[in-house]
């Protein structure tokens, strides 16, 4: 979100101020015990005018430069000498940045421009992860996948469906990668998992989630019940948790994957439905301007959709997203036995 990006930059130039007064502090503290320190600052500092008007000059010679980068040297060691001899750290005067590698800029700049620091890509990861509400239980992700909770018999009277359990889940996993693969891609076809109760749903679109995270794109989950809250509250002007209804709401548009899990367990009306409508054609011109996909999960098969939902909102889900089928057995109650 660009929010996430505003605020980490100026959470950067937060920290940059914040150790560049220090040093100020530090340097008072100094000079104050030690006169000397003044009049070598001014030395250095004419010393150092010197030298770039010597770089820049065409009269200038290397001689030169490098006689005065000596003396810029020489003066730096004496203020050094002068701190320690005075109980003070021989950088003492030196900012004490969070990263000494950009110095709290966020980037690094090279002969071929400015590069992210990797403090600052990994600080954005934290708040991508922290915004995505996907929360880091240790047991999801595809790292964790296990298909032996389920069965490998198939059995269409149980499970309706000509394959076993297993088998559709494999083939299931294998469209989620081919999803994040093809993620940035305009064709690529939004995500609607259907299913019984425990058989992965969830587990399979928070791993979509979390690789895509990983990736640096935007990725918010939410609840049906939530995702209709913003949405109320948006309708109402309504702020939550210090964020304003715009702002909530906006999200809900611009994030590059929108997870809306359990959807169906919601209280029914025509209002909501003319709400998830609407997000939904928001999502979808947001897409052509920066990717915007979203992935549903719910309980309700195709049939029991277009039952449940207005015909366009039914419409909608079957023609512009991939509709993937869970079977098999509550994974959750397997999982309680097995323990």
């Amino acid at each position: 979100m660009a929010e996430i990006r505003r605020n980490l930059d100026m959470e950067f130039a937060q920290r940059r101020d914040r150790a560049l007064r220090d040093a100020e502090h530090r340097k008072k503290e100094a000079m104050d015990k030690i006169p000397e320190l003044a009049s070598l600052d001014a030395k250095i500092t004419l010393a150092g005018i010197r030298y770039i008007r010597s770089m820049l000059s065409e009269n200038g010679s290397d001689s030169d430069a490098e006689a005065l980068s000596q003396h810029i040297d020489m003066l730096n060691k004496r203020k050094e000498e002068l701190l320690v001899a005075y109980g003070f750290p021989g950088d003492f005067l030196e900012p004490r940045f969070t990263c000494p590698l950009c110095e709290d800029r966020g980037y690094i700049t090279t002969g071929s421009g400015q590069v992210t620091c990797s403090c600052y890509q990994k600080l954005y990861l934290e708040k991508l992860y922290a915004f995505s509400n996907i929360l880091d239980d240790g047991e999801t992700g595809f790292e964790f996948f296990d298909e032996s909770y389920f069965s490998d018999k198939a059995d269409k009277k149980k499970y309706k469906s000509d394959v076993s359990p297993r088998a559709q889940i494999n083939s299931i996993k294998e469209k989620c990668l081919e999803f994040i693969d093809a993620f940035d891609k305009k064709d690529t076809k939004n995500m609607y998992f259907f299913g019984p109760t425990g058989t992965g749903k969830t587990f399979m679109a928070k791993s979509i989630g979390l690789e895509l995270l990983k990736k640096g794109y935007t990725v918010l989950y939410l609840s049906a019940p939530s995702l209709f809250s913003i949405i109320r509250r948006h309708r109402l002007n309504l702020e939550h948790n210090g964020a304003s209804a715009d702002e909530s709401y906006r999200n809900l548009i611009t994030a590059n994957l929108l997870i809306l899990d359990d959807l169906g367990i919601e209280p029914a009306s025509d209002a909501r439905y003319a709400e998830l409508l609407t997000l939904l054609e928001l999502r979808k011109a947001q897409d052509k301007a920066s990717t915007a996909k979203t992935v549903i999960s719910s309980n309700l098969d195709i049939k029991r959709l277009f039952q449940e939902y207005n015909e366009r909102i039914a419409s909608r889900i079957v023609g512009e997203f991939n509709t993937l089928q869970f079977i098999g057995d509550d994974i959750r109650i397997i999982k309680k036995i097995a323990r």
